[in-house]
């Protein structure tokens, strides 16, 4: 888990290991967080670098290594700051509203705007959308970078833009963008 990570409750007990890179929703980058199944500890294979046999890690308490106290220190204010906000449970309906808005957006815009992920595995982080007259989405990046919304230029892999709607994103940016896009589309419809 990266993306999704503490962005809605989760049952771990489903999942013999969990890692996260948890710099999306939860730390600064390289802040990462492992939960591993007690009964899978102790089985690393011989070829297994001390740093991922998680024996190790359990015997010593986590702190075989130095331990990265800074992002550790972040991650404990974020855990602070969503139970504040009243947990994941709360933060996942943040979440899927931001998206709905966003979603419906795209969905709505006649094809001008179009979405390349089947609706039923669609993200609540990471809305991918196209245009479809590609020779605009430079026009649009420009533009939005104008109105301070930046980051919109599509993963390396797939083009296009991707609006990256984290944890921490408000509701008000993802408005924001709703409404540049609409405004873009009236321009260029």
């Amino acid at each position: 888990m990266s993306s999704n990570f503490c962005s809605k409750p989760v049952d771990v007990s489903r999942f013999g290991v969990i890692y996260a890179g948890a710099q999306k929703n939860v730390g600064p980058s390289g802040a990462t967080i492992v939960i591993i199944r007690k009964d899978l500890i102790g089985n690393a294979q011989g070829v297994t670098p001390v740093m991922f046999d998680y024996k190790i890690h359990d015997e010593n308490d986590s702190l075989y290594n130095t331990p990265p106290c800074y992002g550790i220190y972040m991650c404990g204010l974020v855990f602070e700051d969503l139970l504040e906000q009243g947990g994941l449970g709360e933060v996942e309906r943040r979440n899927k509203k931001k998206a709905e808005i966003l979603y419906s957006a795209i969905d709505g815009s006649k094809g001008f705007y179009k979405c390349p992920v089947e609706k039923s595995v669609r993200s609540l982080m990471n809305v991918p959308f196209t245009l479809e007259k590609s020779e605009l989405e430079g026009e649009f990046i420009k533009e939005a970078t104008k109105e301070k919304m930046v980051q919109l230029k599509g993963h390396r892999s797939v083009g296009g833009m991707r609006a990256s709607i984290y944890n921490a994103m408000p509701l008000a940016g993802v408005e924001k963008l709703v409404a540049f896009m609409k405004d873009f589309q009236a321009r260029h419809a």
